[in-house]
Formats: structure tokens, sequence, C-alpha cells
């Protein structure tokens, strides 16, 4: 019997060294594989934050190989704005008459101008009562609604007397337009108003003056001498104008549109590659040939504004500014 107990007893605790076992095997097992899945995570982990490494490493590359480009690109063409000075210099110290030019590359925004000074703009004035007009609408609008009586017409006058302005240089548009200004339609008044707008906006070597003729009206002015402009504030104005930063977007836009359909075109234009478009506009007297524009170039947009008096003969300005115009051109594009 006590033989018989002994051996039940060690058969029990056979089955519990079994259990115990087997139980410590499941239990490595388990912290095993959890140790794997959690090396496995890491590793995951690890390789998520590597790839997100190289992929902003990439970036950063990319962006200093795009810094580099712009900055080769803007070094190359500031030398070739340099060059074109000079060169520019050179052919307008053989040309008859006194000559301005300005020039204004719009993606890195280098420029020059050569013998600015003042002169007397015949039409080219009229871009500044242009711009004026736009920023004095509302007033504009109200004294031609008080002169027709109705605010519709008055609208579709001024809108009139705007395009006749600029794309057929019509003079009594422009003596008009003056006028409106002020309340009481006076020429003078008008002036004033105009050239403190463009003292504001820093037009400081432009101011308006007197009436243009030949137009249906006498001529007038506000005693304070005669019309006159440079080159460098011609530039200013277009430069703002194709920016958008003329008044609003939209005034701006609009100006765009009225410069975008002059009609003269025998001066920049024709120096131009066949389908280039330019927004301009042009001056002329009898001493003076003036043209400033925005000419949208097949690789890059710029400013170019010539004025030109103490002419002796007009044989050849034509030809001139054909050939300076192709010269800026070609250097830039």
């Amino acid at each position: 019997m006590i033989e018989q107990e002994k051996k039940r007893r060690r058969q029990v605790v056979r089955k519990q060294r079994a259990i115990l076992g087997g139980a410590a095997v499941l239990l490595l097992l388990f912290i095993w594989g959890g140790v794997s899945v959690w090396m496995g995570r890491k590793s995951s982990e690890e390789q998520r934050k590597d790839e997100a490494a190289l992929e902003t490493a990439a970036k950063e590359q990319e962006k200093a190989e795009r810094r580099e480009k712009k900055q080769h690109a803007e070094e190359e063409m500031e030398s070739a704005m340099t060059s074109l000075e000079s060169t520019v210099e050179d052919l307008i110290s053989d040309y008859d008459g006194n000559w301005s030019v300005y020039v204004e590359e719009l993606e890195y925004e280098n420029d020059f101008s050569i013998n600015n000074q003042g002169m007397y703009p015949a039409s080219l004035v009229k871009i500044y009562t242009m711009a004026a007009t736009f920023a004095n609408m509302e007033q504009v609008i109200k004294n031609e609604t008080d002169y027709l009586g109705s605010e519709e017409s008055a609208k579709a006058t001024v809108a009139q007397l705007l395009e006749n302005m600029i794309e057929i240089s019509d003079n009594e548009s422009y003596n008009e337009l003056v006028r409106l200004q002020s309340s009481d339609r006076d020429f003078g008044e008008g002036c004033g108003y105009i050239n403190a707008y463009l003292q504001e906006e820093g037009y400081t070597g432009t101011g308006v003056h007197t009436t243009l003729h030949p137009a249906a009206s006498s001529m007038e002015n506000d005693g304070l001498g005669d019309n006159v402009t440079c080159v460098e504030d011609c530039g200013k104005l277009l430069e703002k104008i194709y920016k958008g930063s003329c008044g609003s977007q939209e005034d701006s836009g609009e100006m765009l549109h009225l410069l975008l359909n002059q009609e003269n075109t025998l001066k920049i234009p024709e120096g131009l590659p066949e389908g280039i478009e330019v927004a301009h506009k042009t001056g002329e007297t009898s001493e003076v040939q003036h043209d400033v524009g925005i000419i949208y170039g097949e690789s890059t947009d710029f400013i170019l504004c010539i004025m030109v008096d103490e002419l002796t003969s007009s044989a050849d300005v034509y030809t001139q500014y054909h050939e300076l115009t192709e010269t800026v051109y070609d250097a830039l594009n």
C-alpha cells in the first residue's frame, strides 16, 4: 500500500512538472513573439524615419538647385543688362536729336536709364491722365452725371473718352478728362488734382499743365508752365500697370487693355518680331518723337521707354527706333 501511494504521488508530480514545463514553453514563446513584433515595429518605424529623412534631404537639394539656378539666371540677366546699356549708349550717340531711354526687364527687375530728363511729352501726358482718372473715377462719374443728368450715360461717356484718348490719341478727349476731375469742369483745377496724384504716386518728373491741340476747345492752362515728363516716370507707371498695382487689379487690367489697342504702331512695334504684343502709347510733334510700352517677349517681358526731342529731321527717326527696339529685344530674348 505504501509503495502504491508513493508511485501515485510520483505520477502526480510528473504531471505537474509536465504542465509547468508546457506553460513555461508557452510563456517563452509568447514573450519571444512579443519581442519579435516589437522589434518588427521598431524596424518599420526606423525605416519610415529613414525614408522621411531621405525625402527631406532630396527636397532640400532640389530647393538648393533651384536657388542656384535662379541666382545664375539673375547674374546672367544682370550681365546682359549691363552690356545692353553700353550698346544702347553707343547707338543713340550717333542718332539725330536728344535721345532718352529707359529699359527694365520684368523678371528680376533690373533696369537702366540713359539721359533721363524732363521733356515735352506731347501725347505721353495722356497715360498719366488715364491713371489719374481711374484713381478719381467716382468723382469723375459724379461730375459728368451732374452735367448729363444720367449716371449710366456718364459712365458710357467717360469710358469712350478714355478709349479715344489712348487708342486713337484724341486730344479733345484728353482736354475733357482733365476738366472732369473738377466739379466745376475747370481745366486748371483738373490739372491741380492730377498733379497732386502724380506727386503722391512718386512721378516727380511729370506735370500736367496745358491742353493739347489741334482740338475742338480753346487753349487752356494752369499758369504753371508746359506739360513735362521723363522716361523713368513713364517706366514706373507702366510697371505698376503690368503688375496690377496701378489702382486696383481691375483698373490696371482696363488700362492695359487700352494700351494694347493703341493704333499708332510705327515706332516700337515695328522693331519687334511678328506676333509680339506691346501695350504702349506714343507722342509726337514736329520736334519730338516718343513711344513707351510694355513688351511681352517670347522669354522675357520688358519695359522700353524712348523719348526724343531736338530733332532737326524726322527722316531717319523711325529706322532708328526700329534698330534700337530690335537691339533691346534681342538682348533680352
